[in-house]
């Protein structure tokens, strides 16, 4: 047993909680029982005071006082509560004492020192706790004192009896508690244990697995649940991870050894100087594309890092779309497509990067270029349309099947391997554009059917020209 654990923490804080509260409620009950039992004998010594009051008035007048003591006598043997009074007039005369309280002199308060309500009080007699009760009375007109008392032993044999199985029952029913909520604990968290064991058998190589759920409907069911879909992004996450490097060494692969055999036969081949030039052209033009690839490369690796590092102020859409298209045009000319673009009449003005909108809409362009097939029509257009700036470039282009749709904005993929890798694509353009337009709180969507063209739509929220001047992109 840890004694860190979560169920030993557990178990000590309900144990002080529950010592805390046994004690104000032991002791709490032990003021109320005495002071219930001071009530009850307090209302009995008042009874017995209103009873000697009774007696005199029925009595005083007719006897003398010999005759009053025999009667007080007789009362006190008959009376409740015993031989325990005794009686002054107002200049402190004796009508009646008792045996007890004259022995041991016991004095008493004259009328003129007592209210309305009786006095209470406890004295010893002989070494004996006695509670007693003096009150002013009035009868025939002549003011008396009677006080009247009650022993404590009794009383006090009963609290503490109540003391001493408060001493003994509490701590039997801490150590009983303590062992039950210990108990009681580790049954409600066995499924954490069970939980970090299948936690721990996790790793890398197995992240397709899962925590088992408990079906309790509480914490610990959020807790799994949090936790396997967690261990679910973690495996989409390394998945990719994995992809990527495997799609990149692919690609990467065929530039570099297209590089290294040509310069190989460059060097030790013999070549002529014609030879010499065209080998460095296609040299060069290998290293450019890899150097595009691993620009792409890098640009996704800040993205997936939260480094995208992008500039966000005021840009005219219109102008950055009229660059891209410009930036466009030599690529349809060599394949004698007719580029246009409809900037549209309407301001539309966004907060975001100039530069990496410029190049979301220069892929969507170059990819509706690159698969459009000679003396087709691309055609850009721009308008501001219920807050937002919406862009379509649309292509008369092969098109695209059904069962490629969802996979055209992932990392690496073709859907016609050799005709991208014919015209330099990498498979990379498309998941750049999905994250420009989602680093501009945008959205993105195509439309196509085969041998029907493409249209990619792209939405961008409009921003408030009352704020800041519009920058010119």
């Amino acid at each position: 047993m840890a004694l860190g654990s979560i169920r030993v923490r557990l178990t000590a804080w309900y144990l002080v909680m529950l010592a805390l509260g046994l004690g104000v409620f032991g002791i709490g009950s032990w003021f109320a029982m005495r002071a219930s039992a001071f009530q009850t004998i307090d209302e009995e010594l008042e009874d017995r005071i209103h009873g000697v009051e009774k007696f005199m008035q029925l009595q005083i007048a007719s006897l003398s006082p010999v005759e009053i003591r025999d009667e007080f006598r007789e009362h006190s043997v008959l009376g409740p509560g015993g031989d325990l009074f005794q009686v002054c007039d107002e200049k402190g005369q004796w009508l009646y004492r008792s045996a007890v309280l004259e022995n041991n002199q016991v004095s008493i308060r004259l009328p003129n020192q007592l209210g309305d309500e009786p006095v209470y009080e406890n004295i010893s007699v002989q070494g004996i706790p006695i509670r007693f009760a003096t009150g002013r009375v009035v009868v025939n007109s002549h003011p008396y004192t009677i006080q009247v008392a009650a022993p404590l032993k009794e009383f006090y044999e009963a609290l503490e009896r109540f003391r001493l199985i408060l001493w003994f029952s509490v701590p039997l029913l801490l150590i009983g508690a303590g062992l039950g909520g210990y108990l009681i604990s580790r049954r409600a968290l066995k499924p954490v244990d069970r939980i970090t064991t299948a936690a721990e058998s996790i790793s890398i190589s197995n992240l397709s697995e899962r925590l088992e759920v408990p079906k309790t409907s509480d914490e610990l069911q959020r807790l799994s649940e949090t936790l396997n879909r967690m261990l679910g992004r973690l495996d989409t996450s390394v998945q990719r991870m994995s992809q990527l490097t495997a799609d990149a060494s692919h690609e990467l692969r065929a530039p570099v050894s297209l590089i290294r055999t040509t310069a190989e036969l460059a060097v030790h081949g013999g070549r002529t100087n014609p030879e010499y030039h065209e080998d460095m052209v296609q040299i060069l033009a290998e290293a450019e594309r890899t150097t595009r690839l691993i620009d792409s490369l890098l640009l996704l690796a800040r993205a997936d890092a939260g480094e995208g590092g992008l500039q966000h102020e005021l840009i005219d859409v219109s102008t950055v779309v009229r660059e891209a298209v410009a930036q466009g045009q030599s690529l349809a000319a060599e394949k004698q497509i007719d580029l246009a673009a409809n900037p549209g009449s309407n301001t539309a003005v966004v907060r975001g990067d100039g530069e990496a909108l410029r190049r979301l809409f220069f892929i969507l362009i170059d990819n509706a270029i690159k698969y459009t097939p000679d003396g087709g029509r691309v055609q850009v257009q721009l308008e501001a349309l219920d807050g937002h700036a919406a862009v379509k470039v649309t292509d008369s282009g092969i098109g695209i099947s059904e069962s490629d749709l969802p996979h055209i904005f992932d990392r690496f993929w073709r859907a016609d391997k050799v005709r991208s890798r014919g015209t330099g694509g990498a498979g990379l353009g498309l998941a750049i554009a999905r994250w420009i337009v989602e680093q501009h709180r945008g959205t993105i969507a195509v439309q196509s059917r085969p041998d029907q063209g493409t249209v990619f739509m792209v939405n961008i929220p409009l921003a408030d020209l009352n704020t800041r001047e519009v920058r010119d992109a």
